[in-house]
C-alpha cells in the first residue's frame, strides 16, 4: 500500500457533492473513475424487498480477499475521491469490520477519500459511533409509511421471520441511532425510493427522516426494476412527476433534498417536463444527482473480486476481476463498450449526462439519446 498524505476534506454541502460525476467533467473533461463501491458482506439481519442485491444475501461470508491486492487497485486510480461500502449490512459481522471495512476505511482517511457507508442503522450504537470520524456520509434507506410497512416489507424476503415485538424493536433503534448520531455530528442522508408503496405516505416520510431522526438530506430516488427488486410496483413517469411536485410542495426547505436518476432530462421535448425542471433548479436547497453508475463508479466485490457496473448489473453481470485488471483499465473497457457509448451523452448547457440503462428501459425504451445530444449542443452551442 502507498503512503499517502492526508489531505484536508471540504465538509460535505449542498455545494460539494463528491459523488457528482459532473464534477469530474469539469475537472478533466471526461468521465473518469473517481468512486469505486466495495461490497463487504453478504449478511444482513434485515431481508427488504426492495433490497436490489437481496438475491446475493447468505447467512455465512465468504473469506475476503488479502486487503494488499485491493489497496494495490485503489493505488493504481489516479483520480480517486469517493469510496463505498455497502453489503448486506455492512456493519452487521464484526469479524468483517474488523478485517475489511476499518482497514478500507483507514485508507480512505489517509488519502483524504471522502467515503459513504450504506447501512439499515439498526445495530447496536457503539458499532457507529467506532467509526465516525471516518464516515463523510451515513447513508441508509428510509421507505417506511408505517410500522406495519417495516415489519413487512423490512423482512418480506425472510423465510423464517423473526418476532414482531423484534422488528419493531429495530425500528425504535434505526431512529435513535439517526438521531443520536445526527446530533453528535454525522452526516446522515436518508433515501426514499419513490413506488407505489411510498406514494401515499411521502409527507410522514420526510417530517420523519427531518423532524424525529434530524438528517442532514433527504434523497429522493425512483424505484426501477432490477435485479432483486424488479417485482415492486413501479409509477408510471405521470405518477413520478407528480410525486415529485408534491414533495416540492410539502418539504421543509431548510434541508437538502438530492433528486437522483430522474426520468426527466432537458432533451425530452414535453413542456411539462421542463417545468418540473425549472423548477427543480429554482427550488431551495435542491440538487439533481447525475448517476455515478456507469459514468464514474465500479463496483468491487471483497471476496470473489469480481467487478460490475453497479446500475447495469442485469444487463452487462461481471466485467472484470481486480485479480488481475486494473480499475482504470476496467472502466475505460466499460466506456468504450457499445451499451455504454449508447447512453454516455452530454449537454453542458444543463450539466447533463444523460440516462443509465434503467431509466432508458422502462420510460424511454425508443428514445435515441445520442441523437437528442447533438439537437441540444446545435440549439446551446
Amino acid at each position: 500500500m502507498t503512503i499517502h498524505q492526508i489531505h484536508t476534506k471540504q465538509p460535505i454541502s449542498i455545494n460539494n457533492d463528491p459523488w457528482e460525476a459532473y464534477t469530474d467533467i469539469e475537472t478533466h473533461n471526461k468521465l473518469t473513475l473517481s468512486n469505486i463501491e466495495f461490497t463487504t458482506t453478504n449478511l444482513c439481519n434485515m431481508r427488504c424487498s426492495h433490497c436490489a442485491v437481496g438475491y446475493t444475501l447468505q447467512t455465512q461470508d465468504p473469506d475476503p480477499l488479502p486487503m494488499d491486492i485491493i489497496y494495490r487497485r485503489l493505488d493504481e486510480i489516479p483520480d480517486l475521491k469517493t469510496m463505498s461500502i455497502t453489503g448486506g449490512e455492512p456493519m452487521f459481522s464484526k469479524k468483517s469490520i474488523k478485517q475489511v471495512v476499518k482497514p478500507l476505511l483507514k485508507y480512505a482517511y489517509d488519502r483524504g477519500i471522502y467515503v459513504q457507508m450504506n447501512s439499515n442503522l439498526t445495530l447496536p450504537q457503539d458499532r457507529y459511533l467506532d467509526i465516525a470520524e471516518y464516515i463523510d456520509v451515513m447513508h441508509i434507506s428510509h421507505n417506511w409509511g408505517t410500522l406495519d410497512e417495516f415489519a413487512t416489507v423490512g423482512f418480506g424476503a425472510m423465510e423464517k421471520q423473526p418476532p414482531l415485538k423484534a422488528k419493531l424493536k429495530l425500528y425504535e433503534q434505526m431512529l435513535n441511532n439517526a438521531q443520536t448520531l445526527s446530533d453528535q455530528g454525522m452526516f446522515i442522508s436518508a433515501e426514499t425510493m419513490l413506488n407505489q408503496s411510498t406514494l401515499p405516505y411521502l409527507t410522514k416520510i420526510h417530517n420523519e427522516i427531518v423532524k424525529d431522526m434530524k438528517c442532514s438530506r433527504h434523497e429522493i430516488h425512483p424505484m426501477y426494476p432490477a435485479d432483486f427488486a424488479s417485482e415492486l410496483n413501479v409509477l408510471s413517469l405521470q405518477e413520478m412527476k407528480q410525486a415529485i411536485h408534491q414533495l416540492l410542495d410539502i418539504r421543509d426547505d431548510n434541508i437538502w433534498m438530492l433528486f437522483g436518476t430522474l426520468p426527466i432530462y432537458p432533451c425530452i421535448n414535453d413542456d411539462d417536463d421542463q417545468a418540473l425542471l425549472e423548477r427543480l433548479r429554482q427550488s431551495k436547497n435542491v440538487t439533481m444527482r447525475n448517476d455515478p453508475d456507469g459514468r464514474n463508479r465500479l463496483n468491487v466485490n471483497v471476496f470473489t473480486g469480481n467487478v460490475i457496473v453497479t446500475d447495469f448489473g442485469d444487463e452487462t453481470g461481471t466485467i472484470s476481476n481486480i485479480k488481475h485488471d486494473k480499475l482504470p483499465t476496467v472502466f475505460e473497457k466499460w466506456l468504450n463498450s457499445p451499451l455504454a457509448q449508447s447512453l454516455n451523452c452530454h449537454c453542458p448547457a444543463f450539466k447533463c449526462l444523460g440516462p443509465n440503462v434503467l431509466v432508458k428501459n422502462m420510460y424511454y425504451p425508443t428514445a435515441n439519446f445520442k441523437e437528442n445530444e447533438k439537437h441540444m449542443h446545435q440549439l446551446y452551442n
